[in-house]
């Protein structure tokens, strides 16, 4: 008996010359993906030449504050929006700095004098806050790109670890976290690819940022400069270089991710002290050793102070929805 099937021939729709548009999408949705994750590859390639030429800019960001000139065309770049700095500053204190009290230097008596410092970037990120409320001290750093005059509000993660308290189950606490949109397949995939690499070389943990862009809707991937090692990883990236990398996008960061190499998926105290920011979900991949490794999400609420696990599948596009059309299930009988 001969093979029915037709070399190259892999399905129904190209007996007849029909497009499947259902799958031409998720190509061209696949295509598109691939294409940005290179165009951030090779950015980030970029900046990696720029701080072996210059070895200094490749140390962590300083903790140091460093004071910007701002003027009356400053502008906040944050969530895809161009804020003006006059929106969260006077024109006084643009031009002469905040005023603050200070003991009289003459001893005489305890009279206060008035002292002018210039705007830095804590200044504008504290008055942000008030209608940004993601924008907490723990979890942001100001950058100021002086050839733009601009402000830029960039998220930094703070390490994650495993320790020997990962034996306890995740709470199952109901939550209310709103996912706007799944995050694609694809891109777990690839992070689960590069864990595997890293665990199989190194026997290290990973970390990758998730954001999304607010003009396209699409979510893209970004590995930023990091330590990993068995038990722990922790970013280090500078923020400028952050900001050179997401200078032209108008992007939200929306998960943090790491992985567990060989151990379970469940959070270490270290991951519960340090991911606590609300606007922010956070996944962790485990056994990654395993043909299929395990993943969980959560977010932290505020409110009640504790994480709120969430199903996967509610996170990120379930890679087994499209029901493959060229069998016959109508031979299976379900008996109830």
């Amino acid at each position: 008996m001969k093979n029915a099937s037709v070399q190259g021939q892999t399905d129904i729709f190209s007996v007849f010359g029909i497009t499947d548009e259902y799958t031409e999408q998720k190509k061209r949705e696949e295509e598109e993906r691939q294409k940005r994750q290179e165009e951030m590859r090779k950015r980030q390639e970029e900046l990696k030449k720029n701080a072996e030429a210059n070895p200094s800019s490749s140390k962590p960001a300083a903790k140091k504050e460093e004071p910007f000139e701002v003027n009356h065309d400053t502008f906040i770049y944050h969530l895809g929006q161009h804020l003006a700095i006059t929106d969260y500053f006077s024109t006084e204190e643009i031009e002469n700095g905040l005023p603050s009290k200070k003991k009289s230097s003459n001893g005489e008596d305890d009279s206060e004098e008035t002292a002018y410092k210039k705007i830095t970037g804590e200044d504008v990120r504290k008055r942000l806050e008030k209608d940004f409320p993601d924008l907490v001290a723990a979890y942001t750093d100001m950058v100021y790109i002086k050839q733009k005059n601009m402000l830029m509000a960039v998220p930094k993660a703070k390490k994650k670890g495993l320790n020997q308290d990962c034996t306890q189950n995740p709470s199952a606490s109901a939550g209310g976290f709103v996912v706007p949109s799944k995050i694609p397949f694809g891109i777990l995939q690839d992070f689960i690819a590069l864990s595997k690499q890293f665990q199989e070389k190194y026997g290290t943990e990973l970390h990758g940022d998730i954001y999304l862009n607010l003009e396209t809707k699409e979510f893209f991937m970004d590995i930023p400069h990091q330590i990993a090692l068995r038990t722990t990883v922790e970013r280090n990236e500078d923020p400028y270089v952050t900001a050179q990398k997401l200078l032209d996008i108008p992007f939200m960061k929306v998960m943090e991710i790491h992985s567990h190499h060989e151990w379970a998926p469940i959070p270490s105290m270290t991951d519960d002290q340090n991911e606590r920011q609300g606007s922010m979900l956070y996944a962790i991949v485990g056994k990654v050793h395993q043909f299929f490794p395990e993943v969980t999400v959560r977010y932290f609420n505020t409110v009640l102070q504790e994480h709120i696990p969430l199903n996967p599948f509610k996170v990120f596009e379930n890679p087994f929805t499209s029901v493959p059309s060229q069998y016959d299930v109508s031979v299976v009988e379900v008996w109830s």
